[in-house]
């Protein structure tokens, strides 16, 4: 359970939860880290159901397109390959462009250079090990994570100079927001003054409307890059049927600290120290690093540093596995060569996650070069793959679903999300750019649109031409390596232990989803305007839940590995497991012989015949002849 925890805070630790949370905490106080986390929460939270299902109704598949194929037939599983690089590139380009823009602030890389170098590392780091990678790696990466966060976190509001308490960010906060703050000496762009769009235009208040609509925005997006990324399918299905649910729950909540206690410390940080920080700044990302770097100087920035490469290595080595898995199994294996062996499809595998490494390369320079951010791809990534969540999410919940219901709505609520979303922006703005398609409202329009429409289409001809869907073709999806799953106790994939895990799943992640999205906003609305003693409370939460889902993230797979982790520890460091079992053998085998007098005879002429043999062969060859078992002893 600890290890999937910390492979799902690894996979859901992107460029923008580091960076994207600040901006909004930036942008608009106190409400901006919480709808980030809240709002980016509850998919992992649900998606857990998803994962048992996958367990009971396809526990042998690859990819999340195998089981559409073998549920809808061909026409679907080329839609939803589709949808499903479109979410891996999206996912993909956030991680270039804000890592790019930090590295080329904070070491002035050039940043077009930067965004080709990043994948290129990331290349050789997934080669290297694959999604063994992805999965062993996750504990160190989530480990070095929640280190780094637990500095910045007490840094701001325990031991720095320049803040250090809770209640100094809160009067450089009110002061920050004040109407009467002279704005004359601040660089142009930077925030000064009232915040539009909050109650009293103040930094610390859940009342802000922009925040809210950052909330729906985030919700909408985050659903398609999880339900769509087919990264987290994989995961579940390489996950232990037993500990699924419970893993993606416990990591939901603990990667909820991450962006939470992350933007409650620097974003906020930033507005209380007064950095020269403007919108096209804020919208690269580059919040955090300039708050780390104001407390800690040069230390600031490594740290910085090194928390963006953890996140994007880990990452970006889930998306191109997940990439080169799509390819290899739902297009080479089953279009180019279906009698693929198991060397022809590593092969395969390696060489995608190489050209979308290199092609993602060349598209973060491009969108670099257009001046596309990470804030504008973050805000937009829902009215491009949001009308794929629903039907993907019924291939393995609802056996009503039918394939034409699937397909008319993705392309028709992908259509509708992109056509409301130019509209408004186009309206409203009077003009189409950057700036107008990245505003809240036509962003948010977008989003609902497509997802809604997506969703209403799928149902709506579900429900008049019904499928009546047994599942059993998907179960009956063949294992390419049948050992795979050799050492998994067969009660593991019991229909009753996978049902009980369901309904604890069920019910435990909807209980902490509405917690988090609606009754902790709701119980904070009373508060208006925080006061000191509110804020306090506020600030100790964000300490307490990053500090609580570190210890967690980093003594928990290590409290449920310890037996194994003290073999391995016994064998790096001591001899006595091994002469144990040496003598053990030594005493058996002096007993069988004792009980037969020419067994030793025979032992004693085999280990003369040995010597000679050793003695005009040279060791490798005698080792290969031996393997061969050309060499007779007798």
């Amino acid at each position: 359970m600890g290890l999937i925890a910390s492979v799902i805070v690894s996979q859901w630790t992107w460029a923008a939860t580091i960076l994207q949370s600040s901006n909004v905490a930036w942008q608009d106080g106190v409400s901006g880290p919480f709808w980030y986390a809240s709002g980016a929460t509850i998919q992992v939270l649900l998606f857990g159901i998803i994962a048992i299902e996958i367990k009971r109704k396809a526990p042998n598949a690859h990819t999340v397109c195998e089981i559409i194929k073998a549920r809808w037939g061909t026409a679907a599983h080329i839609v939803f390959l589709c949808f499903c690089f479109l979410t891996n590139m999206i996912v993909t380009a956030m991680l270039l462009l804000g890592g790019s823009a930090v590295v080329n602030a904070l070491t002035g890389l050039n940043i077009y250079l930067a965004s080709f170098l990043i994948p290129l590392g990331v290349i050789f780091y997934t080669l290297a090990g694959g999604l063994k990678a992805t999965f062993l790696a996750s504990y160190i990466h989530s480990v070095i994570v929640h280190i780094i966060l637990l500095v910045f976190v007490f840094l701001v509001y325990c031991t720095s100079s320049y803040l250090g308490a809770p209640s100094t960010v809160y009067n450089d906060l009110q002061y920050a927001a004040s109407p009467t703050r002279d704005c004359s000496l601040q660089h142009p762009g930077q925030h000064c003054g009232p915040v539009e769009g909050n109650k009293d235009g103040s930094y610390v208040t859940m009342m802000s409307i922009n925040g809210f609509v950052f909330g729906l925005i985030n919700i909408v997006g985050n659903f398609g890059t999880v339900f769509v990324d087919n990264g987290y399918w994989m995961s579940a299905i390489a996950a232990k049927p037993s500990s699924t649910h419970k893993g993606y729950l416990l990591g939901g909540l603990v990667w909820f600290a991450v962006p939470f206690s992350l933007g409650t410390s620097l974003g906020l940080g930033a507005i209380a120290l007064g950095l020269p920080i403007t919108q096209a700044e804020a919208n690269q990302g580059l919040v955090p690093p300039a708050t780390a770097v104001a407390l800690m100087g040069n230390w600031g920035a490594v740290l910085i540093l090194v928390m963006l490469f953890m996140a994007v290595t880990s990452a970006g080595s889930a998306e191109l596995v997940a990439v080169s898995t799509l390819v290899t199994y739902d297009i080479y294996r089953t279009y180019v060569n279906p009698k693929a062996t198991g060397k022809q499809i590593l092969m395969c595998s390696r060489v995608m996650v190489l050209a979308f490494g290199l092609f993602m390369g060349v598209l973060a320079i491009a969108l670099n070069q257009a001046g596309v951010s990470l804030g504008w791809m973050y805000l937009v990534m829902g009215v491009l793959i949001g009308s794929a969540v629903v039907p993907i999410a019924n291939v393995i919940l609802w056996r009503k679903a039918n394939a034409f219901g699937a397909i008319a709505g993705c392309l028709i609520g992908m259509v509708a999300g992109i056509t409301s979303w130019l509209v408004v922006a186009k309206v409203q703005y009077g003009v189409l750019d950057l700036d107008s398609t990245g505003a809240n409202s036509s962003t948010l329009t977008g989003n609902l649109v497509s997802i809604i429409t997506g969703g209403t289409v799928h149902a709506v001809c579900s429900f008049i031409w019904p499928d009546d869907f047994d599942f059993e073709s998907t179960r009956c999806i063949a294992l390419v390596d049948a050992d795979g799953h050799a050492e998994v106790d067969p009660e593991e994939y019991s229909q009753a232990k996978l049902s009980s895990a369901k309904k604890w799943i069920f019910i435990w992640g909807s209980a902490f989803t509405i917690v988090i999205a609606i009754l902790w906003p709701i119980l904070s609305l009373p508060a208006g305007v925080f006061s000191m003693g509110y804020f306090t409370f506020w600030a100790v939460i964000s300490i307490v839940w990053g500090f609580v889902g570190s210890a967690i993230i980093i003594l928990l797979p290590l409290y449920e590995s310890w037996s194994d982790l003290c073999l391995v520890m016994n064998g790096m460091f001591t001899n006595d497991l091994i002469l144990e079992k040496v003598d053990d053998v030594g005493l058996k085998v002096s007993a069988l012989m004792s009980t037969n007098q020419d067994a030793e005879k025979h032992y004693l002429l085999q280990k003369e015949q040995m010597k000679e043999l050793r003695a005009h062969i040279p060791p490798p060859a005698l080792e290969h002849k031996e393997l061969e078992g050309e060499v007779d002893l007798d």
